[in-house]
C-alpha cells in the first residue's frame, strides 16, 4: 500500500495514481447521457473503480483502491 498524500496538494498527478487510473477498474455498460434537451442523448460508458472511502472529518476523507492498494486523501473543505 502506498499513501500518495492529499489529492488537493498534488502538483500534477503522481505516477502511481496514473497507473491506478489505467490499470484498475472496468468499463461500465453503455448508458444514456442526457444532453439537456428532451429527446437528445448520447450513449456513453465510464470506468468504474472499487474504492473504499473512510471519513476522517467533516470535509476530509481517505480513499483506497481495492485493486492496487494506493491510498490518497481528499479535502473538500475549500
Amino acid at each position: 500500500m502506498k499513501n500518495l498524500g492529499t489529492m488537493n496538494g498534488w502538483n500534477g498527478q503522481p505516477q502511481e495514481y496514473k497507473n491506478h487510473l489505467e490499470n484498475c477498474g472496468h468499463e461500465s455498460a453503455p448508458f444514456r447521457y442526457c444532453l439537456g434537451k428532451p429527446g437528445e442523448y448520447e450513449m456513453r460508458t465510464q470506468r468504474v473503480y472499487q474504492i473504499a472511502k473512510k471519513k476522517l472529518g467533516n470535509c476530509y476523507h481517505q480513499e483506497t483502491c481495492q485493486e492496487c492498494g494506493c491510498t490518497w486523501a481528499v479535502d473538500s473543505g475549500g
